[in-house]
């Protein structure tokens, strides 16, 4: 196994494709298997690749991802700003309320954190340093907040993730709604103590008008996650098609109801998500044949008999796997980590009994903080290149916002009710 992730890691730091770095590594290791009595036939490498990629589940994917594509091109995002101004504007913290909660409610349309940074940073960070904030503030509470995109359903992650390991992709959505507003609630109260202590100025008046008008113009925007987890939860679609639910809701939205979508709008969408999914879907592949072979050299099992050396506490247990997660976060992404770790992982959980609902979520999480930490954290270069600020001052206004997350983390590990309760009530 040193000789796999030595490999990988070289061919990583080389500037490799992490699909194609996947797949050469567990090809030199079967290479390697040569030298040895039972070689490994180089056919195994094919095998994987389709193997891999066969799952129904993972058709659902590129259809959220064009989902979320669709419905920030169709008008959407201007109109959850409306909303969030009027709901929670007149706060103390202004304008940083209203990003926490825009990007909640986005959270509940596209699952990606990326997608939401982008799409709602280039509305509101502007409007932020318009109304004074410091730069690098604008920046912070956007990509921090966008990081519950892939926990409130849908969600990306948890459909990799659940076709996978078998897991219900529709007990994992249910499991990420109450942590997603967890995080979001923590948010919320750390923009409020930075507004309070800095003194800075609401953003608006509280009225109640304004609230029905923008209610009303986005009450359409605002069904979707309703519409989508429905279906799941009614028994009518599965995951898969409900992402294609999405994708005719978010169409319909943008071209009867607000008429926003021009040709080259619609071009660029679909040509956004389909990069995007052969990116993700090669990356599956290649780790596909790690996971072989993690499972052949039984990874999973002599990992769990290690940490039941030290500890046979289920909890402290959570607690060793979470801090090797967070440590691995600052070299990787969320994606390689899901890629690499789920195979390697899940065997530990299966045999420490910890409900895999709980530990998805949980893990899915913390790699979320990733996005945050640099040298490779998605959210931080995208915000820091809207607001025009530094990396370095970007990431020092993201302590407290880190902070929060790692408290709602925390109480996400120590209380699985926060996360399995509503599976259980909806879904038994």
């Amino acid at each position: 196994m040193l000789l796999l992730f030595g490999t990988m890691l070289v061919f990583i730091l080389l500037g490799m494709e992490l699909g194609t770095a996947m797949g050469l590594s567990g090809m030199v290791y079967i290479l390697y298997s040569w030298l040895g009595p039972s070689p490994i036939p180089l056919s195994i490498i094919a095998q994987n690749f389709v193997y891999g990629l066969d799952s129904f589940p993972l058709l659902a994917v590129p259809l959220f991802m064009l989902a979320g594509e669709l419905m920030e091109k169709g008008g959407v995002t201007a109109r959850l700003v409306r909303f969030a101004r009027a709901l929670v504007g007149h706060i103390t913290g202004g304008l940083a309320n209203v990003s926490v909660v825009v990007n909640m409610i986005m959270a509940g349309m596209s699952g990606s954190s990326v997608a939401d940074a982008a799409a709602t940073g280039t509305i509101l960070i502007p409007a932020m340093k318009k109304a004074k904030y410091p730069p690098e503030m604008a920046a912070a509470v956007i990509a921090a907040s966008a990081t519950i995109g892939p926990i409130i359903p849908p969600s990306i992650p948890f459909v990799l993730i659940g076709s996978m390991t078998g897991v219900s992709i529709g007990r994992l959505f249910l499991g990420g709604a109450i942590p997603g507003v967890l995080m979001g609630i923590m948010l919320l109260i750390t923009t409020y103590l930075i507004a309070r202590k800095r003194k800075m100025a609401k953003d608006s008046k509280f009225e109640v008008k304004e609230l029905l008008l923008s209610t009303q113009d986005a009450v359409l925007c605002l069904l979707m996650p309703i519409v989508v987890l429905g279906t799941m939860i009614l028994g009518i679609a599965t995951p898969t098609e409900a992402a294609g639910i999405a994708v005719a809701y978010a169409l319909f939205l943008g071209g009867v109801v607000y008429r926003e979508f021009t040709w080259p709008s619609l071009k660029e969408a679909l040509r956004s998500s389909a990069l995007t999914t052969a990116s993700i879907t090669f990356t599956i592949a290649g780790a596909s044949v790690i996971g072989w072979v993690a499972t052949s050299e039984q990874v999973g099992p002599k990992l769990a008999q290690a940490f039941l050396a030290i500890t046979d506490n289920p909890l402290l247990i959570m607690f060793m796997i979470n801090i090797l997660i967070l440590l691995l976060g600052f070299p990787l992404e969320p994606l390689p980590m899901i890629m690499m770790l789920i195979p390697i992982l899940m065997p530990v959980v299966k045999q420490l009994h910890i409900d895999p609902v709980h530990f998805i979520v949980v893990f899915t999480v913390n790699i979320q903080l990733a996005l945050l930490t640099p040298p490779v954290g998605a959210n931080l270069f995208v915000v820091t290149a809207i607001s025009k600020s530094t990396i370095l001052a970007v990431s020092r206004a993201l302590i407290p916002f880190l902070i929060a997350l790692l408290v709602a983390l925390v109480i996400l590990i120590v209380y699985p009710p926060v996360t399995l309760w509503l599976p259980k009530v909806l879904m038994g």
